[in-house]
């Protein structure tokens, strides 16, 4: 099955991923229009998706709860940067990421890929995937998922699995069996890539900004740069610094355009479920931490294109 659209709302792509059984939140880190297509196939077990998009996006809370979301990357295109980071650990040709869904619930986990490649995912199930490592006694492999955020693989069996994945997203998973072989291999083979100190404490600080950025129960009452800077023991200049590396934006930016989205988000639900007057703009926009209203107003129609009362309206509308 393949999907491909423009879009004028990252909202949309949310949406249509939760069709597919993945509870996403994406936010887009740029402005403007874009375009998004998917592949996706399902079988006993397992599922494959490849996505590609023109913008670069955040995603936050791919995946489901049986699976493990095993993911890499297709260049299409050079880039001088990664193309793209999973859980913090960069994604370049013989990257293999996402082992934090292993021990997580849906909504642990993070990507941002570039607009330069696809991103590819292979959902296992976890039971299965771990019985066979313990068949095949691959210790090093059972290491490797319970410690990695992501592994370099030189190997084989990972471009047989990329071609097999290729092939099945057109033609259909006719043997999912070969899958788990495959990452079987590609767990004992693969090697953990060594991170200077300063390396590795930025992974663990990109997941907590992540995860603060979402934190709806902070979104009410907007904190401070210092008040963030305290909550992730971080110093404002290396925060800084890593926001603009991994995510081109300060950290503030960063959380007051999740807070719009997320706003936006209540809007087209709420025009959905209930009817709405003049004072749904002023509570939703206060729940999310806009005060003044007019000021919310236009932050929104920079981000958007639209006034909030025009995306209640045609909510209401379709």
């Amino acid at each position: 099955m393949k999907i491909k659209f423009a879009y004028t709302d990252p909202l949309q792509l949310s949406e249509t991923l939760q069709e597919y059984g993945q509870v996403t939140r994406i936010s887009q880190l740029e402005s403007g229009e874009g375009s998004y297509s998917m592949s996706h196939q399902k079988s006993t077990g397992m599922a494959i998706a490849e996505i590609s998009a023109s913008k670069p996006l955040l995603y936050e809370g791919w995946g489901t709860s049986w699976s493990v979301d095993f993911n890499w990357i297709t260049p299409i295109r050079k880039a001088n940067s990664p193309f793209g980071y999973c859980e913090g650990f960069d994604m370049n040709d013989n990257s293999l990421g996402g082992f934090n869904t292993f021990h997580s619930n849906p909504g642990d986990s993070w990507g941002k890929y570039s607009e330069s490649c696809s991103s590819t995912a292979c959902m296992l199930d976890k039971k299965i995937l771990l019985d066979k490592l313990q068949e095949c006694k691959a210790s090093h492999a059972i290491d490797n998922l319970n410690q990695s955020m992501g592994l370099v693989i030189d190997h084989e069996a990972f471009t047989q699995l990329r071609k097999l994945t290729r092939r099945d997203l057109v033609k259909g998973i006719s043997n999912p069996s070969k899958y788990y072989d495959l990452m079987t291999i590609c767990l004992e083979e693969g090697n953990r890539r060594l991170f200077k100190k300063k390396q590795a404490k930025n992974q663990r600080l990109l997941g907590e900004i992540v995860d603060l950025a979402h934190d709806l129960d902070q979104m009410s009452s907007p904190m401070s740069l210092s008040d963030v800077c305290r909550h992730l023991n971080s110093g404002q200049a290396s925060l800084y610094r890593v926001c603009q590396d991994y995510f081109g934006m300060g950290i503030i930016e960063m959380m007051t355009q999740v807070r719009l989205e997320e706003a936006r988000r209540s809007m087209i639900y709420y025009s959905t479920t209930s009817d709405y007057d003049n004072n749904t703009i002023r509570e939703i926009a206060i729940r999310f931490g806009f005060k003044h209203q007019g000021r919310f107003s236009r932050r929104y129609f920079t981000s958007f294109g639209e006034l909030p009362s025009q995306t209640l309206k045609r909510s209401k509308l379709l």
